[in-house]
């Protein structure tokens, strides 16, 4: 019979946990409401906001009034929704709407502050405590998705943006110690009240900022129907043509587990589109829909990023510091986007990963898509890519397009210093370097992207090659290091792909399978050297291409198939996301 072990005597000698740190995990969230605010949107809509576990709300209209039960059959509209004192493991805000026969069923509000005054932390914040709490002053969960962000005032906004200069504040969501999960219908830049002027008839640029602090555990997760940005010509009053953007900012600080949404659309039409996806655009004019991940105490990265159906205008980067730092030439970058899904039609997306990619999944074709990244472990298009970039600093692991490319640009092995110029570049309205694009670096002292060894792609298109340059560590531009110089007397600086003048490094190779046509005839002479034949697309030292049948990729489409898998710590996005009336799975491991 097996013996129980004496308890040591002394108090101090019995085992404890280890106090690795002050951090607490989340808990189980509150089901106590202690607030409630109700109300009548100006189309009859009925609408109830409430607040479970620690804290209090407010809901006010333009004049500042607040949502009472007195005026709660008055139709009204929601300027400022205010949660104060709340505990980020355990309070959360609900909100609920009821359709009246005339509404449209959507309640617009102009501004939400989850105000970070829910507790007091150590006078000593050097001094490591494990029997003491962390001050927890976030908020674990934010659910309304029949909840609109838009611009409910009937006055032009003057106050300036603090995220875009040249922009004003339109309206948005801050929370300055974090959103665990937020989830709400999305942001529409054209609604416009009675009595109010629309956006897009403001003549100046107006943008929406969803600003999230760190939370102190698990990250963010941002679930959302739609973003709709939009942009309109205007005259000045020197009679010159301006272009004023309306766009939407998610700004998130720390680690974005999951960016969702149904579908992202914007205004890309000639000379409206945002100028991030316009090379040598002569003004610069950030726009369209923005998902940025920040560092701050941890660097800044993206798990999921997912849109089920189109994304026009769409820019996502990560960043290993803050993006309103100086630049700096970051190395080794680390601010990775795991995995990318946009399951409809793209037409200016971009995507700039410092730390890699895992997948990048296109449904319905990769179609003026920007994609600069330090490497690519799976990039798969069902349709094949149309005037798309791919930059990968490293490896192009795994590449198949089920249709032709197009007027398009692959390239591996290639430094870019993505970490801080380009991304600072981009966040301004400038678009990134690529090779048909090449922008001088005070950092790196030369051309980028500049090409270096380390380079490597392998593809299966299931189409054809049509003027389109495939390159791994191959300089076109030899003489672009400190000042720009010539190995011989030529009118132009530049050596197109094929020309003896290439530095062709001696490790890159691309293994390629082309089920159709290769034919370059269209910008032979011009990129492409016109001392190569027509059907030379593959630049590298070790270059296998041979033309075979191959199989096209089977990236889920809208309405999207497969449910996502979450994180175990992402347990409130249980439910609130289903595919096929399908609930998301949660993973069940420590991971």
């Amino acid at each position: 019979m097996s013996m129980r072990k004496p308890t040591p005597s002394r108090r101090s000698l019995r085992p404890s946990a280890e106090g690795l740190e002050a951090r607490r995990v989340l808990s189980s969230y509150s089901t106590v409401p202690t607030a409630a605010v109700s109300g009548t949107d100006a189309d009859g809509d009925k609408w109830t906001l409430t607040l479970y576990g620690p804290g209090t709300l407010n809901v006010v209209d333009q004049n500042g009034d607040a949502f009472t039960k007195a005026n709660v059959d008055t139709p009204d509209l929601i300027d400022t929704i205010t949660v104060a004192g709340t505990v980020t493991h355990s309070s959360r805000l609900v909100g609920t709407v009821q359709k009246a026969a005339d509404g449209d069923g959507k309640v617009f509000f102009q501004s939400l502050n989850v105000q970070n005054n829910g507790a007091y932390p150590n006078i000593d914040p050097t001094k490591t405590d494990r029997h003491a709490t962390v001050a927890q002053n976030g908020i674990s969960l934010v659910s309304m998705p029949d909840f609109w962000l838009g611009r409910t005032s009937t006055t032009v906004s003057s106050t300036s943006s603090q995220v875009h200069s040249g922009f004003n504040l339109a309206g948005g969501i801050t929370a300055p110690e974090g959103i665990n999960t937020l989830r709400f219908g999305g942001v529409d830049v054209d609604y416009t009240p009675a009595g109010g002027t629309a956006l897009i008839d403001s003549k100046q640029n107006n943008e929406f900022i969803i600003n999230l602090g760190l939370p102190v555990t698990t990250g963010t997760s941002i679930i959302v129907d739609s973003v709709r940005t939009d942009a309109a010509a205007s005259t000045s009053s020197t009679g010159a043509p301006t272009v004023n953007q309306q766009s939407v900012t998610f700004l998130v600080t720390g680690r974005l587990n999951l960016f969702q949404a149904n579908s992202i659309d914007g205004n890309a039409a000639a000379g409206l589109a945002p100028t991030q996806f316009t090379p040598g655009a002569a003004t610069p004019q950030a726009g369209g829909t923005y998902v940025l991940s920040q560092g701050g105490a941890v660097t800044g990265a993206i798990g999921w990023l997912r849109v089920g159906n189109d994304a026009t205008n769409l820019t996502v980067a990560a960043s290993q510091g803050s993006v309103f730092a100086a630049p700096t030439f970051d190395s080794p970058p680390n601010a990775v986007i795991t995995n990318t899904l946009i399951g409809g039609e793209t037409n200016n997306v971009m995507i700039i990963a410092p730390g890699g990619s895992r997948d990048v999944s296109f449904g319905r074709g990769m179609d003026n898509v920007i994609l600069n990244t330090q490497f690519v472990s799976h990039l798969h298009a069902n349709r094949g890519m149309v005037n798309s970039t791919v930059t990968a600093s490293r490896t192009i692991d795994n590449m198949i397009m089920g249709g032709d490319v197009v007027n398009s640009f692959v390239q591996s092995g290639y430094s870019q210093n993505l970490t801080s110029e380009a991304l600072s570049q981009t966040f301004n309205g400038v678009a990134p370097p690529v090779i048909n694009n090449r922008t001088f670096s005070d950092f790196a002292g030369q051309a980028l992207p500049a090409a270096h060894g380390g380079g490597g792609i392998n593809a299966q298109i299931s189409g054809g090659v049509i003027n389109s340059v495939f390159s791994t560590s191959v300089d076109p531009d030899p003489a672009g290091i400190n000042l720009p110089g010539e190995f011989e007397h030529v009118t132009s600086k530049r050596f197109p792909f094929g020309a003896p003048q290439n530095v062709v490094l001696p490790r890159g190779y691309i293994r390629a399978t082309v089920e159709g046509e290769i034919d370059n005839s269209g910008i032979q002479g011009g990129i492409v050297s016109a001392d190569v034949p027509s059907d030379t697309a593959f630049f590298a030292r070790h270059v296998n291409v041979k033309k075979a049948a191959t199989l096209p990729p089977n990236v889920d489409t809208a309405p999207s198939s497969r449910p996502l898998i979450y994180g175990k710590g992402q347990a409130a996005l249980q439910g609130l996301y289903n595919v096929n009336s399908r609930p998301a799975r949660i993973r069940r491991s420590a991971r």
